[in-house]
């Protein structure tokens, strides 16, 4: 498992690495799943692009987490896989496109976990290092 879980009172505070900034999304999508079901469950049946573009990284890791947990609220899905994710930098900021993909949440395959009510931007950074990327924010449950 490349995340952890901080304590941060009502709300709970993930910290995210990979050696890419792609993994660095992916893995940050992960682990928002992971606190609503044991993301091990879930089968990756069905598929959903995202193409999102903002001005910064911090901005961008927001959004595509903040478009998961609508996307999943509205369809009734959770997400375990994110492929074809590609990152590129331009003038204008950074464009994200990927791939999630999941399954339709079914309460007598998938134990309920923790409700995820919102991503915030309380605490959200995202740095580079030597040994690769890494990111922290909190989440409202």
């Amino acid at each position: 498992m490349s995340y952890r879980y901080l304590d941060h009172g009502a709300d709970i505070g993930l910290e995210v690495k990979s050696g890419s900034l792609e993994g660095l999304f992916s893995e940050a999508g992960k682990s928002i799943f992971s606190l609503m079901v044991d993301i091990e469950e879930i089968q990756a049946k069905e598929s959903l692009e995202l193409e999102l573009i903002e001005s910064n990284l911090e901005n961008l890791i927001y959004e595509w987490l903040s478009e998961l947990l609508s996307l999943s609220n509205l369809r009734g899905q959770v997400y375990r896989e994110f492929s074809k994710l590609d990152i590129n930098e331009s003038n204008s900021g950074y464009g994200l496109e990927a791939v999630a993909r999941g399954e339709n949440i079914d309460p007598e395959k998938h134990e309920l976990g923790t409700e995820v009510k919102a991503v915030t931007y309380q605490g959200l950074e995202i740095n580079q290092a030597e040994d690769g990327w890494r990111c922290r924010f909190v989440v409202d449950v």
